[in-house]
């Protein structure tokens, strides 16, 4: 493992990521890197999927406690769906 151009004896383990990907950090230039990020946040299909189920009559308090999101997350979603330019 090697950070930037730094030799793999200059890499440390650092902890993780939000994603809870592993850090590495180098003692020579004092970098830190994640070699294999993970993206954070919802994948479209999820958005899809938990829109989907709100729009067959589900309340957004049960949508959030089904799918584990908030309801703020469930608000901000809605609010861009509903704001998009109609075609």
């Amino acid at each position: 493992m090697s950070v930037g151009s730094a030799a793999p004896r200059d890499t440390v383990k650092n902890g993780h990521s939000a994603s809870g990907s592993q850090q590495y950090h180098c003692k020579d230039c004092g970098a830190h890197k994640v070699l294999d990020p993970e993206p954070r946040g919802y994948s479209e299909e999820e958005k899809e999927k938990i829109l989907r189920a709100y729009r067959e009559r589900g309340s957004k308090r049960a949508i959030s406690r089904i799918f584990g999101i908030s309801r703020n997350t469930l608000n901000r979603w809605l609010e861009k769906r509903d704001t998009k330019p109609t075609q």
